[in-house]
């Protein structure tokens, strides 16, 4: 049967969207918002901040509400998702997510040559962004626990969420990183995390830190083959979250870091399972 017309574009219930400017980094985020269907408690709504929002909002979403219901007609839990995307966009813009969530290296010393010729090194920029103006916009419009508020990240998200414990600890009480492209720093990541350490002593307690890879995203040597497995093996997804998880877990009382390996996942495929436990995270 053929369709004499496309069917016209649904929205998802329960949410709102809105385009915030930010002073810090000049330019404008569209941000969408996912309402709980539930009542705020007493204390208010804890929010989860998501990055690439573009892509991940729907399946967040629908995780929250899939996995938190009691019943088909039950309410969701009381997380609210605000995910920070950018206007005229379908899935990533690539150019402005490698601007934002990037840290700046001293001398610039990118590990891959090509970030090199782009914009990069806006981190701290992009969070206070997120802390200046972002999460006190939200505050207004929302009743809001400022004690319970996460961020979740994937990719070069899960790297500006391990720069964003490292750096302004306090920022956030739970932290999500899934996939972190920890190859930023260059081959031997972990060193240059180390400098870092004099921060650590500023997370405050209670503080929850969750890092996942997925088990295929760093082949092993006798599976190079093409000039992609070499770039993947070089990059050492795996090794290298699983040594800063370690690395952390040791270093602070006052943060609790879980570590998970998804088996049989890819970068890309990683955060279907990846988004189901991060949901678990927040709300048991």
């Amino acid at each position: 049967m053929a369709y004499s017309s496309l069917p016209g574009e649904v929205s998802l219930p329960g949410t709102l969207e809105f385009t915030l400017v930010s002073p810090t980094t000049g330019q404008d985020y569209l941000i969408q918002v996912s309402i709980p269907d539930s009542p705020p408690p007493e204390t208010g709504y804890s929010v989860m901040y998501l990055l690439d929002g573009n892509a991940r909002f729907a399946l967040v979403q629908a995780a929250r509400d899939t996995l938190t219901r009691q019943g088909p007609d039950g309410e969701s839990d009381a997380l609210m998702i605000v995910a920070v995307g950018y206007p005229d966009t379908e899935r990533f813009n690539k150019e402005r997510r490698v601007e934002d969530f990037t840290p700046l290296l001293p001398n610039n010393n990118v590990a891959e040559n090509d970030y090199q010729q782009r914009p990069h090194g806006g981190a701290d920029r992009f969070l206070s962004f997120i802390e200046g103006h972002l999460k006190p916009e939200i505050n207004r419009r929302f009743a809001i626990n400022t004690e319970q508020e996460a961020i979740f990240g994937h990719s070069l998200g899960g790297l500006f969420v391990l720069h964003a414990l490292l750096t302004q600890p306090s920022s956030f009480d739970r932290y999500i990183a899934i996939s972190p492209s920890l190859w930023w720093y260059g081959e031997k990541p972990l060193e240059s995390l180390v400098q870092k350490t004099s921060s650590l002593a500023a997370i405050p307690n209670g503080t929850r830190l969750l890092i996942g890879v997925g088990e295929l995203e760093q082949p092993a040597s006798d599976d190079v083959v093409t000039p992609r497995d070499q770039r993947m093996q070089a990059r050492a997804m795996v090794d290298n979250a699983q040594s800063v998880a370690e690395w952390l877990s040791t270093q602070q009382r006052n943060l609790k870091v879980g570590f998970t390996l998804f088996p049989g996942e890819t970068h890309g495929s990683v955060m279907w399972p990846a988004t189901r436990q991060a949901i678990e995270f927040l709300v048991e």
